[in-house]
């Protein structure tokens, strides 16, 4: 996969617009531009992906991607967004729940609150590569 690579400009007011990067997380040159995932798991504290086979330095030998265990929020759309008519003690109602789930192999996309939205959640442990928690 190839990331569009857009370069900085200069607006009519004068302000710089810049894009975010993506570096390989190998050996650190830069990809392209980050994708919106990358950056919702950045602002949202989750880990990035391991990009290392789009590098096309550390690609042909780069390992598939570790596991990585995530904590998430799963309940119903209204409670997570806490509009439910729930009893809510300190937050979130009785049907909001946290689970570990494998980052790497869940699957997401952005909502229309701008943050993204697990689609798939692969269960923790992942069975993909036997990942071992620490």
């Amino acid at each position: 996969m190839t990331r569009p690579s857009t370069p900085d400009r200069i607006n009519p007011d004068g302000f710089k617009t810049i894009t975010t990067k993506r570096a390989c997380n190998g050996c650190g040159q830069l990809l392209g531009d980050i994708t919106n995932a990358e950056m919702n798991a950045a602002v949202g504290g989750r880990p990035l992906p391991d990009v290392r086979k789009e590098c096309p330095s550390c690609g042909p030998t780069a390992p598939e991607p570790a596991c990585a265990p995530t904590t998430i929020v799963a309940g119903d759309m209204l409670c997570l967004d806490y509009e439910c008519d729930h009893d809510a003690a300190g937050g979130y109602c009785d049907e909001v729940r946290e689970e570990t789930v494998c980052d790497t192999h869940s699957t997401s996309q952005e909502a229309e609150s701008g943050w993204d939205e697990i689609t798939h959640a692969e269960p923790w442990p992942c069975q993909y590569d036997k990942a071992v928690t620490s």
